[in-house]
């Protein structure tokens, strides 16, 4: 192919008192010689516990053989069967190939039956093979502490070597400053590598994408109107050429009281049979994590994980960590993590332990 193919259409665009969400999952292959028709995607589904679930969508990225009224499939959502008909909401025909977008509403199912890890299983029963490029839950959390404005488009932004294209994204604005970008992109090459810019502004550039990027930027400066615009490249001379898809496209405006844990001191209390740390650790932020963890690492391997209280804004506290005596010798390996999350966000801030005093 050698032009762009833009079918990204606005899914939703909406304000809340709270936040938009992406988890993706995928690939997965069914059907053709040798492979199972039957499949299993898993997302890791971590309610927030001060925030309620108010939509979820599912989008399903398929592509088949044969074109949509010859494809037959079953699904399954949690448990939930959810749909014996193939119609997708988008389809775009390329070469020897169709790229199929399908949408669900799973809020109901969500709310029934909320666990850590949401299953989603396929039966393909179309000729030939398929498959799923990806799937996505747009979730939308309401919560107290967090207002978002965004704008959801689904369908295929397809764009051939060496081409850019451009769109615009309305958007009501909350705050100018927290714009937020989240994206699917698939790629077809191992050479393709991308970039995205806003408002003429460079936010995301890769060189070497795999067949699956889920793209999560934040701090973006977003206004009412919102030029986008993706470029695609291929670097390596004499490979085949193809195109770079984005897949889903979200670009949210979201103003969130933020927590921020510092650890402000460490100290090594060498008394009585085994050494300890004493870390003290402070709130700067402006609302308490939902959850807090303290974690000892040893050349990217936790030692040792403490889970604790959350802090208030402003607030400091002294936490004792075990610190085994043959950790001494590797100390100048060794770093202190602190890690928080906030809605479906989650931020950390390491130490390392060099020039620790001890007493």
């Amino acid at each position: 192919m050698s032009k762009v193919i833009n079918s990204l259409r606005i899914v939703k665009k909406a304000t809340v008192d709270g936040e938009v969400a992406l988890i993706s999952s995928g690939p997965l292959k069914l059907g053709g010689l040798h492979r199972s028709r039957i499949g299993c995607l898993t997302f890791e589904y971590l309610k927030p516990p001060n925030a309620r679930l108010r939509e979820a969508t599912l989008e399903i990225a398929i592509t088949t053989a044969t074109e949509p009224s010859h494809v037959r499939w079953r699904l399954w959502f949690n448990s939930f069967p959810l749909t014996r008909e193939f119609k997708p909401q988008t389809t775009i025909e390329l070469k020897e190939e169709y790229f199929n977008k399908v949408l669900f509403d799973v809020t109901p199912i969500l709310h029934a039956r909320e666990t850590e890890e949401v299953k989603l299983a396929i039966k393909y029963d179309g000729p030939g093979e398929a498959e799923v490029n990806h799937a996505n839950l747009i979730l939308v959390f309401e919560a107290k502490e967090a207002k978002s404005s965004y704008t959801y488009f689904s369908g295929a932004l397809i764009i051939p070597p060496n081409q850019t294209s451009r769109f615009n994204v309305p958007l009501k604005i909350i705050d100018e400053h927290s714009g937020e970008l989240k994206a699917i992109a698939l790629a077809k090459s191992k050479y393709s590598s991308a970039s995205i810019s806003v408002n003429g502004v460079k936010v995301f550039s890769l060189s070497t994408l795999s067949d699956l990027e889920e793209i999560q930027i934040e701090n973006i400066m977003v206004k009412p109107d919102n030029e986008v615009e993706v470029k695609h490249e291929i670097f390596k001379e004499n490979t085949i050429k193809k195109p770079l898809n984005i897949s889903t496209f979200i670009l949210a405006s979201t103003k969130i009281l933020r927590p921020h844990i510092k650890i402000k001191s460490i100290r090594i209390v060498s008394e009585g049979k085994e050494p300890r740390l004493l870390v003290k650790i402070a709130n700067t932020g402006k609302s308490c994590p939902d959850k807090l963890w303290l974690l000892l690492i040893d050349t990217g391997i936790i030692v040792s994980r403490l889970k604790l209280p959350c802090l208030k804004p402003g607030e400091e506290r002294d936490i004792e960590l075990p610190f085994k005596t043959q950790l001494k010798v590797r100390q100048h390996l060794l770093s202190l993590r602190t890690v928080w999350t906030k809605l479906s966000r989650v931020y950390s801030e390491e130490v390392r332990l060099v020039n620790i005093s001890t007493s």
